[in-house]
């Protein structure tokens, strides 16, 4: 062999043994995160509601919630003279006879349910000289309201039995008092 040749070989096995195997390095990845979108958005939200939250508190009207208990009473008034009262006026101004008698026993009973005033303008309502008559058939109150110390509004009902002459009808007819 030749001189050169067993150098070169010698060279050769040299060169390998010089090289020491490098250590490879790990790959670096960069991995991109794909909730990274929503993460963000959620974040944003979550700013935007706490923001509504501090403008909600410093433009709300002041409210506070009182809980106060209210007793009302009932105050019953009664009412019973005040319905007699106006069932016995209506049957004394509703009920009259054809006769010089009856129609001056009337004028007289209103005298305890009317003032000078009002029976000076009741005079010409029932006359002597046409020929009617009436009865009461019916009564109602309808309601009693009351409207001052001692002052009420009565709406009533009453069911007449006009006659005049011959013929007879029956007249329901609603007043207030």
């Amino acid at each position: 062999m030749r001189k050169e040749d067993l150098m070169m070989k010698f060279r050769k096995n040299q060169n390998k043994e010089k090289q020491i195997p490098k250590e490879k390095k790990p790959r670096v990845y960069y991995k991109v995160n794909p909730h990274k979108k929503v993460v963000i958005a959620l974040w944003v939200l979550l700013g935007l509601s706490f923001s509504f939250a501090i403008f909600k508190h410093f433009t709300a009207i002041d409210t506070h919630t009182i809980h106060e208990t209210t007793i009302i009473e009932k105050e019953y008034v009664d009412t019973h003279h005040v319905e007699n009262f106006v069932e016995n006026f209506a049957k004394v101004y509703y009920s009259w006879e054809q006769s010089d008698k009856s129609i001056d026993n009337r004028m007289e009973s209103l005298k305890g349910y009317l003032t000078d005033e009002l029976q000076a303008l009741n005079v010409d309502t029932v006359r002597k000289d046409i020929p009617v008559s009436s009865s009461v058939r019916g009564f109602q109150i309808w309601t009693v309201e009351p409207t001052g110390d001692n002052e009420f509004n009565v709406t009533y009902s009453v069911d007449q039995l006009i006659t005049e002459g011959e013929n007879t009808k029956t007249v329901h007819s609603a007043y207030i008092v």
